[in-house]
């Protein structure tokens, strides 16, 4: 029989005005944060629902109902202000002594009082010295991206083939990606372009997500590691810096939630994640990436291996929500692998979230990948494959927030956005996909690494956007170009279509009537038709000009044109307007 405790309001209600009327006492120092869990909550229809803890088998629906407004100002009443609320959990966070902790488990309504799991912050990646730059190169609005565009960023994009949904016009167009860190500074200028939707900060309770002084709880985060490692996730998913550095999405939308404190001394805490979780779900997001882990908190506490199960941490029975609710929900396994626990946190261990390890980065036709020392093995405390695949983690270039261009860094922090963006290159595919299918597709066309087979340390293997997709570049029967276009050429970009049967090394110059080299460019491209603006290569000849302050005369141009064995020599007319 479901309990109904709004009957006895009526008795309380004076007790409540008086304890209102009071000041609130001061906590003493030994609070600290606990979820409150409800037993039930108001049906929508003038009922209640009864309510579970751990939270199990409750239609997907009832997680958008509210949390009673009654029962969340009487546990304010007992412990003080509310820290988060929520729906999902259908519980409240606050600060609490052990006193107080028994007063709230007094109230009829409550059916828990547990901690509020804290993770010690993560010890700060110390960065490899940036790689020399390539020399810039012309870069195409959605498509046929060279190592030239890419950058220094090349290799990671090319180990995990996003560039070949790159190639077919995929960047994350019309996809909402929740990212869920430590804050972002986005002032580097690989943000450019960066679509910003909504931000949240759970931590010090602003919207304001970016580098701030004498916050109430981070203080001057000018003079931390504030916002930089949450920037530097960022910059693998969004980020698009011409011939210098580019991301898996830069052209998804994003939601920035701040929920993690950086200061070793300053623990995160995993209410404020859930709280982000259901933030970014209310604003529409169809991807989530975070890169965090709980298992041993500050105290010397924690949880065990034996509750790895899928079903126990409160990050993990939040995910899953998240999932049934329809989210991708990608998290890092952890960076436990060379320590005595070993094994992936919560919420990685959640059967629907795809958890994602860290492999190397080694030179193209060298050898495999190879699984990062330090990545978090499976499998799950009740014997489930984990993690779900593995991504570019080690050695992966990264935008230096504060010293304004790249360098290296390593940890699953970074093998998580990588696999978060090919997620949503992935719904920007095929928009109906649920989580389960994108999961689905990643494990069943991962590149195998280690043992025949899913193992404990790689998963399903390493990611391949490309096949995960179902897709496939148009290939002709033969290789051929054809004539660019426009010509005559009046000062803006000039394309040069061809059909590849072959992956293929493409390079283009252009030169004056008498030898002098005008422009050059290079393409490493697969086997496929590049025949539009979005996809041939191009020589970009508007950019060119304004980047060296000169302009190149009327007259005729000579071009040649190499892939393989084709090859291809003509005439380019520059005819502009003297006005």
């Amino acid at each position: 029989m479901t309990r109904r405790f709004h009957r006895l309001l009526p008795f309380l209600l004076p007790i409540c005005l008086l304890l209102a009327a009071a000041p609130a006492p001061a906590r003493p120092t030994t609070s600290v944060p606990v979820w409150v869990y409800l037993g039930d909550k108001p049906d929508g229809r003038g009922g209640r629902l009864p309510w579970s803890r751990p939270v199990q088998g409750q239609p997907v629906a009832a997680y958008s109902l509210a949390v009673d407004a009654d029962y969340v100002a009487r546990v304010a009443q007992v412990s003080g202000p509310v820290r988060t609320v929520s729906r999902w959990l259908n519980a409240v966070s606050v600060e609490a002594d052990p006193p107080t902790q028994e007063a709230l488990r007094q109230l009829p309504f409550v059916i828990g009082v547990e901690p509020v799991g804290r993770r010690a912050a993560a010890p700060r990646i110390v960065p490899l010295p940036a790689p020399a730059p390539p020399p810039a190169g012309p870069k195409g609005k959605a498509g046929a991206l060279s190592p030239v565009d890419y950058g220094v960023a090349a290799p990671q994009l090319q180990q995990i083939r996003v560039d070949g949904l790159h190639q077919l016009g995929y960047e994350g167009q019309g996809i909402r990606i929740a990212v869920l860190d430590d804050g972002f500074h986005t002032r580097h200028r690989c943000f450019g372009q960066l679509r910003v939707v909504a931000t949240r900060d759970f931590i010090n309770n602003d919207d304001d997500v970016t580098d701030q002084t004498q916050q109430p709880v981070t203080g001057d985060e000018t003079r931390t590691d504030q916002n930089l490692h949450g920037a530097q996730v960022l910059s693998l998913l969004a980020g698009d810096d011409p011939g210098r550095f580019y991301g898996v999405a830069p052209r998804a939308e994003y939601l920035l939630a701040k929920t993690e404190i950086s200061a070793t001394e300053m623990p995160s805490e995993e209410d404020r994640w859930v709280a982000g979780l259901e933030w970014a779900d209310s604003l529409g997001a169809r991807v989530v990436s975070s890169s965090l882990g709980y298992n041993l908190w500050d105290d010397g506490t924690g949880y065990t291996l034996a509750q790895m199960d899928g079903a126990t941490a409160v990050t993990t029975v939040a995910a899953e929500i998240a999932v049934a609710r329809g989210l991708v929900v990608v998290v890092a396994a952890g960076n436990e692998g060379g320590n005595s626990w070993g094994h992936v946190t919560a919420p990685a261990d959640g059967p629907g979230v795809i958890s994602v390890g860290s492999v190397d980065i080694p030179s193209a036709g060298l050898r495999q990948p190879l699984l990062a020392y330090n990545s978090s093995r499976g499998p799950t405390a009740d014997g489930r494959i984990k993690p779900d695949v593995v991504a570019p983690g080690q050695g992966v270039v990264v935008a230096d927030i504060r010293g304004g261009d790249y360098q290296r860094g390593s940890g699953t922090s970074f093998a998580t956005p990588l696999a978060a963006g090919a997620c949503a290159l992935l719904l920007e595919a095929h928009p109906d996909w649920t989580p389960r299918q994108v999961q689905a597709a990643l494990q069943q066309t991962a590149l195998d690494l280690g043992p025949a087979g899913p193992d404990t340390a790689y998963g399903w293997g390493q990611v391949d956007a490309l096949a995960a997709s179902g897709l496939q570049r148009p290939v002709p029967e033969e290789t051929w170009a054809g004539p660019p276009y426009p010509n005559p050429v009046q000062g803006g970009v000039v394309y040069f279509p061809l059909g590849l049967v072959n992956d293929t090394t493409v390079d283009l110059r252009v030169y004056e009537v008498s030898g002098a080299l005008v422009y050059h460019g290079h393409w490493s491209l697969g086997a496929g038709v590049y025949a539009g603006p979005e996809q041939a290569p191009q020589w970009d000849l508007a950019a060119q000009e304004a980047s060296r302050g000169q302009r190149l005369a009327n007259g005729v141009l000579l071009y040649c044109l190499t892939a393989g064995s084709l090859e291809q020599r003509g005439r380019l007319a520059l005819v502009r307007s003297l006005h």
